[in-house]
Parts: C-alpha cells; structure tokens; sequence
C-alpha cells in the first residue's frame, strides 16, 4: 500500500479509536455527563497507545521511523497526561468526592505519570530551554543518581505500572461502578494488547536475540574519536535492513552496561556476513565503547530508520541527491552511500559534510573509495573553524558549483537538531518542498 495514505490510516486511526471506544461506552450517558468520562477515555486510550509506541512496533515503524514515532510519543504523552488532569478536575467538581474510593489508582497513575513525564522532560530533553530556573534544577539534580541517563531510561519503565494503575481506575469504574461489561472487556482488552506488546518488548524480544548473537570480528578507530565496529553472527547471516538504517546494540561483558544504545549501519545491505557500526565517543556510555575488542558478544535489534525510502522513491535521473551530514551524522549516509556503489546510482549525489575542524575528519579512504566507484558522486567538507557557519550563502553556493538547482533534487538531513533546522530554514526559504526535506534525529 502507498506509504503516505498508509501513515494517514494510521493516524485516523489514532484519532478516531477513542472516539469510537466512547461510542461504545457511554452510549446509556446523558450528553451532560458524558464530558469528563469521555475525556477519561480518550486519556486512557492515548496514554496506553503510548505504551504501545514504546515497545517499538515494527508495522507503525516502516511508515513513520523510529525517531518521528519517539517524539510524537513524547508529546502526545504530555498532552494525553494533561486530559487526564483534566477529567479528574472535572469530575470532582460536578460530583464531590462520590467516586473517591474508585478513583484511587486513577489519583495513582496521575502521581506516577507525571513524576516520570517531569523528571524525563528536565533529564533527557530539552524541552525547558535554557533559564536559569531550568539550569538550576538541571544542576540540583545531577548531584543525585537518578539524573544518570542510564538510570533515568531505566526508571522510565515504570510508566508501565502507571497504566496498570490507569487499567484498575478504569475497570474498577467500569465493572464495579457502572456494570457495563462490554466496555470493561474493551477497555480490559486495549491494556492486555499493550501489556502484552511491552512484555514482549522488555523480556521476550532480549530472549530471543540472546539466541542469536553476534561476535565483534574488527574495531578501527576513525578521526573525530569515532570506532567502527564490525560484527558478524555467530548463527547464519545478518538480518535483512535497508541502507541509512540503526540498530540498538546491547554487550554481554562484564566491562560494559547491559544497557542497549542506538548506532547506525555503515554497511550497505548487501553484506549479509558481517554488519558495521560507527560509535563516536560523546563523553556519556559511549566513552565506554571506545576499549571494545574483537571477541565480545553482542546482539543487535532492529533495523530501525526510514530515510532508505527515499532513494528508493528516486525514478527521475535528473533528481539529485543532497546529503547534509553533521559531524556524526555521517553514519547513514554513509550505509545509503555504500548502498548507492552497489547499486551504481546514477543520480547525481551531493554530500556536505559539516565538521568543527579537520581533525574530526575521518572516514577518508571510504569515501574515496565511495568517490571512485560511484557514477556521479561529489563530496565537500566543511570545516566550521576555517569557514564560519554554515549559511545561506555558503550552502547556495555549494549546490551551483555542482550544478544542482534547489528544487530538483530530495535532501536528507543527519546531524545535531540545531544543525539541522539552520539548514532546513535555508532549503525552505528557497523554495524546496517540505517533502523533499528528510530527516533523522539522534537521541532514542
């Protein structure tokens, strides 16, 4: 099925559900009171669709990408949050304190999401901006452990105790209070689907890849305190994936945390013996990954990432391919580009490869063996310390020395966010479609 009316499927169904399970629900309530427990319902349902996103769910993934589908979690999840709140206030000022005894967990959940929601939002975004009041916060909580990240993504989880809370609320009303077991058994059955999915998700996917590990073969260590892992399977050949894809690798050793992290493909897809990653030292875990040695086991879930789609949408030659890579945004382009070789491309490609300076510019041999073995392929570094900011100007001028017009070609965007949007802005104000604009975040 056609990708764009697929992902708008999707969405109308996202929608519509809770309006379709209120339909169902409320259908013996008068208009009047029906408003706080539709608002209950359509909390319920986003909140729990949000547990659903979480577990990774490879059909909603393939149309949307993992990071697009993250954020757009993050957010509903805030807004679904706030119609909870909502509902409650609601509620106890038409009925008093009536439903006190039933809305026990209900009062749980609210805790226990919002404490989650408040601490993730000051730890693991930016979301506040910079004031002072948010800097201070941010500072008074690195001096408790609960600001590692690690330990932060680990508390996360407990968002699923949340929605058990929110599951009891609701049924507990349902059954007990108002004896509508139809309702109960949709209400029951959308928590047990999302239950199941992120049992799935924690414990038994783990389980099945621990089956089937891979063996780190070569480590190469690359300018700009990056590491290229490659790593074949110890059972058969590596898993099917798209060029520009990520996975989530997890180490078993003792050195390293079991925590997963998510690390681009640098391999084109036809390689199904070994597959290779890049891992840049950020100064986090990742610091860590740097001593990594042949002989490790790990697994690799995934693959992840949606910007394959657009070369393979590609069917006008005339159609040139402008990558814009910030500093470890390299990785995809670099799988699309040995991908690209493969298939000899024959698009004209463009890679703009933004860098603080010269010493973080590795990769050199691939590239020049990317260079020589693609058909029309064009390469220009750009090192901030030497040139400035990457501008309008510098950017219009890059795309004329290699006679490319802004609105003939699609351009992919890998970078810092703060990267990517200054370039986006540019590409915008030409006149390039928003369509023609991808993209793919770091930070899962």
């Amino acid at each position: 099925m056609n990708r764009k009316l697929m992902r708008m499927l999707i969405v109308a169904a996202y929608t519509l559900l809770p309006v379709l399970i209120a339909a169902v629900s409320l259908r013996n309530r008068s208009f009047f009171s029906a408003g706080p427990p539709f608002l209950g319902i359509v909390s319920y349902t986003w909140l729990l669709t949000g547990v659903i996103i979480a577990s990774r769910p490879r059909f909603i993934e393939h149309y949307f990408s993992l990071d697009k589908l993250n954020r757009f979690h993050a957010i509903m999840a805030v807004v679904a949050l706030s119609i909870g709140v909502t509902h409650k206030l609601w509620v106890t000022l038409l009925w008093g304190w009536a439903y006190r005894y039933s809305t026990i967990f209900g009062d749980l959940a609210i805790i226990f999401f919002l404490t989650i929601a408040v601490f993730s939002a000051l730890i693991m975004t930016n979301w506040f901006g910079r004031k002072k009041i948010v800097k201070t916060a941010k500072t008074t909580l690195k001096k408790y452990p609960i600001a590692n990240y690690e330990i932060m993504k680990f508390v996360h989880n407990f968002n699923i105790v949340a929605a058990t809370f929110l599951a009891i609320h609701v049924l507990t009303m349902t059954v007990i209070v108002q004896g509508d077991y139809l309702a109960a058994a949709i209400f029951g059955g959308y928590f047990a689907l999302a239950f199941g999915l992120y049992i799935n998700h924690k414990f038994l996917k783990p389980a099945r890849l621990k089956k089937n590990l891979f063996t780190v073969t070569a480590t190469r260590p690359e300018k700009g305190n990056v590491l290229e892992v490659h790593l074949k399977p110890d059972n058969g050949e590596v898993f099917p994936y798209q060029a520009g894809q990520f996975v989530f690798l997890r180490l078993y050793d003792a050195q390293y945390s079991a925590e997963e992290h998510p690390f681009s493909l640098i391999s084109a897809p036809q390689d199904r013996e070994e597959a290779a990653l890049a891992i840049k030292d950020s100064g986090d875990y990742t610091h860590r990954f740097q001593t990594l040695q042949p002989g490790v086991k790990a697994s690799l879930e995934g693959p992840y990432g949606g910007m394959w789609h657009v070369q393979e949408g590609m069917h006008d030659e005339t159609v040139s391919m402008v990558m814009f890579a910030g500093g470890i945004g390299i990785t995809p382009m670099l799988g699309i580009l040995e991908n690209s070789a493969r298939l000899q491309f024959p698009n004209r490609t463009l890679l703009i490869w933004s860098l603080k300076n010269q010493d973080e510019y590795g990769f050199t041999e691939k590239l020049q063996a990317l260079k020589d073995a693609l058909p029309d392929f064009r390469l220009v570094p750009f090192f901030a310390n030497e040139s400035g900011f990457l501008d309008e100007g510098k950017i219009e001028k890059m795309l004329q020395d290699n006679e490319i017009r802004f609105e003939a070609a699609e351009y992919l965007l890998c970078g810092p966010p703060p990267f990517m949007n200054a370039v986006e802005a540019v590409l915008l104000k030409k006149g390039v479609p928003k369509d023609r604009i991808h993209y793919e975040t770091f930070g899962l």
